[in-house]
Order: structure tokens, then C-alpha cells, then sequence
């Protein structure tokens, strides 16, 4: 197998639960996966410029955002949108991450520029198993941009 190397992953997930089976599933792979979990899309920008409690000397550029669709504060889609306007971050790839799988909302993240979008199923085994192909295909397949200072 390859050389993996760790990937900083910054998470954006309400649900709690959710959230901690991304991370230990992404951990389970890759344990020097450096995953960063925010609540909400103001949370990811505020992450994303370094704003209080996001310290720049403390908190790195993420080589992935993984970006949960329905999120309360600010959504998804209005964060992606955000994201891809902030200087530093127009080709740093956004995965959505969503229970939803309607057509509608999954052109419109690709519209506004999301990398890949993936729907949450219902059952365990099959959350875990695309959780593990997404950091499998980020880690091992895909090249990612380099990472220029903010």
C-alpha cells in the first residue's frame, strides 16, 4: 500500500452524532488525519479567515472541507458559496455531505462549486463504507492542490 499521508480536514456537521462517526471513521484509515469539527457554516468561515476562537498559529489551511448541506446559521450552500469568494480557497476541494439526494440541491452545490457531493444513508455499515471510499479517494487517488498561504 502507498505511502498516506495525513490530510487536515476541517468537518462542518450540527449533528453530533454524525460528526463522530465521520471522524472516527476517517481516524479508523488514517490516523494522523488532523480533522477539525465546526457546528455551522459561520463556524467554517470564522475557521477559514482565522476569527476568534481560530487561531492562525493554531489552526492550518484545510486540504478538504467536508461541508454537511443542512446546517443551522448559515447553510451549505450559502457557506460553499462563501467559501469559494475567499481569497486562498477557490480550489481547495468541498465535499457536501448530505441526507438529501434531490436533484435540485445537488446541481446547485455543483453550480456553486463544490468538488463532490455525497448522500448520508440511513444504514451504518453503508455511512461508514462511503466515509472510508471518500478519505481512501482524497488520501490515495486524488491530487490536491498545493496549499498557499491565506
Amino acid at each position: 500500500m502507498p505511502q498516506v499521508r495525513p490530510l487536515t480536514i476541517l468537518l462542518a456537521e450540527d449533528n453530533i452524532d454524525h460528526a463522530e462517526l465521520i471522524v472516527e471513521t476517517l481516524k479508523e484509515f488514517n490516523i494522523g488525519n488532523d480533522i477539525k469539527h465546526v457546528t455551522n457554516g459561520e463556524q467554517v468561515l470564522d475557521y477559514l479567515q482565522s476569527k476568534p476562537p481560530f487561531d492562525a498559529a493554531t489552526y492550518s489551511k484545510p486540504d478538504l472541507i467536508l461541508l454537511d448541506l443542512k446546517m443551522p446559521r448559515l447553510d451549505g450552500k450559502g457557506t460553499l458559496q462563501q467559501i469559494r469568494q475567499l481569497n486562498g480557497y477557490k480550489n481547495t476541494p468541498v465535499v457536501m455531505v448530505s441526507t438529501s439526494s434531490t436533484d435540485a440541491d445537488i446541481d446547485e452545490c455543483y453550480n456553486l462549486g463544490a468538488n463532490s457531493y455525497i448522500t448520508k444513508p440511513l444504514q451504518f455499515e453503508e455511512f461508514t463504507r462511503k466515509i472510508r471510499e471518500l478519505n481512501l479517494y482524497w488520501v490515495l487517488t486524488a491530487e490536491l492542490p498545493s496549499s498557499p498561504a491565506k
